[in-house]
């Protein structure tokens, strides 16, 4: 059986957070003018993770975002990938999650579920 591309990866990953409530929002980072180069055509810097992921806080107004990259097995990020990444992390504490594999979504709503379950019993 070949290998995933990045698209059908992105599908299952989306696949298992929607059927764990989470919410996702395709940026437009990715969106580029075809033929012209790399010409970005969003408002959203080049680099900046391809999907944003968000789940409610149970009693609350607010909610948790994860930032996700998808790549195939073998995908490397672009140089603007990287230093985006770094930027987010570095400048904000925010941490650009790359998953290649359908497992990796599934280690992500344990994390989220453990966050939350600390936060109702206080200890967040």
């Amino acid at each position: 059986m070949p290998p995933l591309t990045e698209a059908e990866t992105e599908a299952q990953i989306t696949d298992i957070l929607l059927r764990h409530n989470w919410y996702g929002v395709k940026t437009d980072a990715a969106l580029i003018i075809r033929g012209r180069g790399r010409v970005p055509r969003g408002h959203i810097p080049q680099g900046f993770p391809d999907m944003t992921y968000l789940l409610a806080l149970p009693g609350t107004f607010l909610c948790l975002a994860a930032l996700v990259e998808t790549k195939t097995v073998t995908g490397k990020l672009s140089d603007a990938q990287v230093e985006k990444h770094a930027e987010l992390r570095d400048l904000y504490g925010i941490r650009t999650h790359v998953l290649r594999d359908p497992a990796q979504a599934l280690a992500l709503v344990t994390e989220a579920r453990r966050i939350v379950g600390a936060l109702k019993a206080g200890l967040a």
